[in-house]
């Protein structure tokens, strides 16, 4: 008997990794470090693999100066993309 493989649509992949994400502690103390949102610098971190960019931020900064907007915020709901 042959296994039906089950398939997940992209937008279906990001909630269920958003919403795992978002139960994850943060135990940061209060200050310049607790600027970005554990779940934005993961789902950034998850983008580099997804996307296999070398560099995500300045993958994202090429997207959106050339089309006007870019995978973090469209794809990965990411509100400010964590840098350097």
């Amino acid at each position: 008997m042959a296994h039906l493989a089950a398939t997940l649509e992209i937008p279906e992949l990001i909630q269920f990794l958003r919403s795992s994400l978002n139960d994850l502690p943060d135990e940061r103390k209060p200050g310049n470090n607790t600027k970005y949102q554990v779940e934005d610098a993961m789902m950034a971190a998850f983008s580099i693999f997804f996307t296999q960019s070398e560099s995500f931020l300045d993958h994202q900064r090429l997207m959106k100066s050339n089309k006007g907007k870019d995978n973090a915020g469209s794809l990965f709901s990411i509100e400010k993309i964590p840098c350097d």
